[in-house]
């Protein structure tokens, strides 16, 4: 006896309610293994089928079929790590075939997710660094920098920032820039010929997560924040007049983290996507890269917030993981006797 299918969900666009013309078709499954492969302890996490072989970089047409079905006691680790395919999973509504114990899986959905569920955010993220998002902080990296620039060649590179201070508030006009205070700590030569630090009151100019103490030069604060400026990158750049953007890989960021602010203050995730309508407008270029830009920055926020305020559970119920592998796994070697 073979491996036997507990579930099979038409996945991706298909199951978000966001499929185009230009949509393939992608199929996730969780099967039981054979006997033989669970008593030989040689159950292969993921098993693939279908597909063709492409390129790198190379994208699926219209008429691909990609299939791919995870061993239960591997799709079960999938939700506590973030995966958000195991996630969308979880909480498919209408599955092409199901079965009791897939049911059971569905049910306890609550007891299978926690907060660290929402770690699959982590693509948003990365796409928002990608980009230059979280507050289009190249634009201000680029303000401050040239700030310290003009003032570096109009007053001399080792004028204080303290001296130019007035100025400073005009910068703050958005959120990543700000004038802090904070204490910093200083060595001093005791008598006895041993160290001692003492803590002094300091003010800052911050840009970027990146402080300039006001005891600095302009020069080096001008250093400082063309590096912040340079790191952001061509691409990021690029993405502030909407050039050389992956309108697709935007949609599943804003899709990733709407998901993951909904299952961080619910406990769970619908599906199809209520505004699917949005995130075809962003997969095919239509909304302005500084709306996605900003919905983004939004998530991450909210998210952040949400993270905190979760009435989810730390951890997953691992004793129910097991019990469901326990009694499907065992229930396989025992009808194969």
């Amino acid at each position: 006896m073979g491996e036997v299918s507990i579930v099979r969900i038409k996945f991706g666009s298909h199951l978000y309610g966001t499929a185009t013309e230009s949509s393939d078709t992608d199929y996730k499954s969780v099967h039981l293994p054979s006997a033989e492969d669970i008593l030989l302890q040689r159950v292969s996490p993921v098993v693939k089928t279908g597909g063709r072989a492409k390129v790198d970089g190379e994208r699926n047409l219209p008429t691909d079929v990609d299939d791919e079905s995870y061993a239960l006691h591997r799709y079960l680790q999938l939700p506590a790590e973030g995966q958000t395919v195991a996630l969308d999973m979880l909480f498919a509504p209408t599955p092409e075939f199901t079965s009791p114990t897939w049911q059971r899986i569905q049910a306890n959905a609550g007891k299978l997710v926690s907060k660290k569920s929402a770690a699959f955010v982590g693509y948003c993220r990365a796409q928002a660094n990608k980009y230059g998002i979280k507050g289009s902080r190249y634009p201000a990296a680029r303000a401050a920098m040239e700030f310290f620039a003009a003032k570096t060649d109009e007053l001399g590179p080792q004028v204080r920032v303290l001296q130019i201070a007035v100025e400073l508030p005009a910068l703050c006009d958005n959120e990543h820039t700000k004038l802090v205070s904070g204490v910093v700590k200083e060595q001093h030569n005791v008598n006895s010929g041993g160290w001692q630090f003492k803590d002094r009151s300091q003010e800052f100019f911050e840009c970027c997560n990146r402080k300039v103490e006001f005891g600095n030069t302009i020069k080096s604060a001008h250093e400082m924040y063309k590096r912040v400026y340079d790191g952001y990158g061509a691409r990021a750049r690029a993405a502030e007049v909407g050039d050389g953007i992956d309108w697709k890989a935007l949609s599943h960021a804003v899709r990733v983290g709407w998901e993951a602010l909904e299952l961080l203050t619910t406990g769970k995730i619908t599906l199809p996507i209520p505004n699917a309508k949005f995130l075809v407008e962003v997969k095919t270029g239509q909304v302005p890269y500084a709306t996605v830009a900003a919905q983004i920055e939004y998530l991450l926020m909210a998210i952040e917030h949400a993270a905190q305020e979760s009435k989810m559970p730390d951890t997953p119920d691992l004793d129910l993981m097991d019990e469901i592998v326990l009694h499907a796994y065992s229930s396989v070697v025992d009808d194969a006797k």
